[in-house]
């Protein structure tokens, strides 16, 4: 027993979460409209008139308003946001890119860069933003494509319908060239989205939008792909590093779980040689003359009940001050180049709901250490 011990506590005292150095990478944050509202200005005790929908009026206005919020709030240099099929193209033959536009604004008003996601897969809750026209059409020529736990870049209608959207997307924000530093192409898209079905999208599709993206971009900027991965078993962050122009990844450092009924932290990257080596993988991503960007960085609750029930008074297990300082502390020994950290609608939900400003401020002196103003 006492050697198990020894062994589990040189692989945590060994493991690179603790020998590697601090790095200083850049860092940003992550925004959503979608998440921003739902915590902000929704409330289901009021039942259906507790939700706000995306046709309301002034809802680009408002979106506009709580990125621009953060980022003059926070000093953020650099946001990821994310192109929503169902936002751009809300009926066959219709376009609107009144929000990107908008929030694309707002960044390059604050001297901020942006990682823009675009594909089938986006950042929050639905992840997928299929446009039900879209979907409709799918299921009058195949009605099991979209199936659960489907491929669904396989499906015909998906692959040319969502090609086409890239590729009339990108053509429209040539105009925004000097804001948008880097692409995404999808939003983890190997990873089974519980959210959507346990969709998945292919290897060969994603392949395919970079190279979409890549051949229209005028300004020839890096294509991102990205991964999220809890274990080292799982290989498939090696497809970001030998598709894209820089590799991403997604860091949750502490999960909650939860046996007979008793629930407990666990801290991910201390598992040793479970746990996946991410300064491993940043020095093999920077021999092949790649950056290695994390493009989420856990800095809100896990949250398997509602992330709004979380308040100075019912705190979450999995974030606190010092784990939030422990994810920072991860991200600068990981070699990470840049850091987009996820949550800065739940802090400013903190800050306005509860009067709790200790997550604004935190944030706040992580960016402009590492890339704020």
């Amino acid at each position: 027993m006492l050697l198990l011990v020894v062994q589990a506590w040189l692989f945590v005292r060994l493991g690179w979460p603790n020998r590697e150095p601090l790095g200083n990478p850049e860092f940003g944050i992550n925004y959503s409209c979608n998440q921003a509202e739902y915590l902000l200005l929704e409330d289901p005790a009021k039942g259906a008139s507790g939700y706000v929908r995306d046709d309301r009026p002034g809802r680009v206005e408002w979106c506009a308003d709580t990125l621009n919020t953060l980022l003059s709030g926070l000093g953020a240099r650099y946001v990821r946001l994310s192109v929503e099929w169902s936002q751009v193209e809300p009926a066959e033959g219709v376009s609107d890119f009144s929000l990107i536009d908008a929030l694309l604004a707002v960044a390059k008003a604050n001297g901020a860069k942006v990682l823009l996601s675009i594909g089938l897969k986006g950042q929050r809750h639905p992840e997928y933003y299929l446009p039900e026209w879209v979907v409709s059409k799918s299921a009058a020529q195949n009605p099991r494509g979209l199936a659960d736990g489907a491929e669904i870049s396989r499906d015909p209608v998906v692959r040319e319908e969502a090609l086409a959207m890239i590729t009339a997307t990108v053509r429209h924000l040539w105009g925004s060239a000097d804001v948008i530093d880097a692409w995404l192409a999808d939003n983890e898209p190997y990873l089974a989205s519980p959210r959507a079905h346990d969709w998945t999208i292919g290897r060969d599709f994603v392949r395919e939008e970079a190279a979409t993206i890549s051949r229209l971009d005028i300004r020839d900027r890096p294509v991102v792909i990205n991964h999220a991965e809890h274990f080292s078993f799982d290989r498939r962050w090696r497809w970001t590093l030998e598709d894209a122009d820089i590799a991403g990844t997604s860091i949750y450092p502490f999960r909650n779980y939860e046996i007979a009924g008793v629930g407990f932290v666990v801290p991910i990257l201390e598992l040793g040689p479970w746990a996946p080596d991410y300064s491993a993988r940043a020095r093999e991503t920077h021999a092949a003359g790649k950056q290695f960007w994390i493009t989420e960085l856990q800095a809100e609750p896990w949250a398997d009940p509602d992330i709004r029930l979380f308040s100075p008074k019912e705190p979450a297990a999995d974030l606190t001050p010092e784990t939030f300082g422990k994810n920072i502390d991860y991200a600068r020994r990981s070699g990470a180049d840049r850091v987009y950290l996820w949550g800065a609608e739940w802090w400013l939900y903190q800050r306005e709901h509860f009067g709790d400003q200790r997550w604004w401020n935190l944030a706040r002196a992580v960016l402009a250490r590492g890339g704020g103003r």
